[in-house]
């Protein structure tokens, strides 16, 4: 009886010990961060000053970025605000409108296209825009 409780005892002594000796693999392949983001900063006449916005009556910024497939996500803010950020893009190519519009919504400028920009994994990507008065409808 005595000997099964000291093989016992050893048994788990040696089990203990492998285990702490052994290799510990931690895969990191699993990351959930998988998208970037992309900022479009705006001027008007290479101000950011909100009096350009009512100087112009200008209401707000809009935003819409397309991917290589053709999915599209839009977003738009106060013209005050002289930026937008869309999170959660997947890495790739997109082709990015900006254009400015008035409190009804409608468009009150000429659209800027800024094609094939390179979002990353992880990284938010800067897209500067600044619109000349000249471009602006009143």
């Amino acid at each position: 009886m005595e000997l099964s409780k000291v093989l016992s005892g050893l048994a788990g002594c040696v089990l203990a010990t492998a285990s702490l000796t052994g290799c510990v693999i931690v895969d990191h392949d699993d990351d959930p961060f998988t998208s970037g983001s992309l900022t479009v900063a705006l001027t008007i006449d290479g101000s950011n000053d909100p009096w350009e916005c009512f100087d112009h009556d200008v209401s707000g910024l809009a935003v819409s970025v397309e991917d290589e497939d053709g999915d599209v996500v839009d977003g738009a803010v106060d013209c005050e605000d002289f930026g937008l950020t869309l999170d959660g893009l997947y890495e790739g190519y997109y082709d990015v409108d900006v254009w400015l519009v008035d409190f009804d919504g409608y468009a009150m400028s000429d659209i800027v296209r800024v094609e094939g920009v390179d979002v990353l994994d992880g990284i938010d990507t800067l897209v500067k825009v600044d619109f000349p008065t000249r471009w602006i409808d009143r």
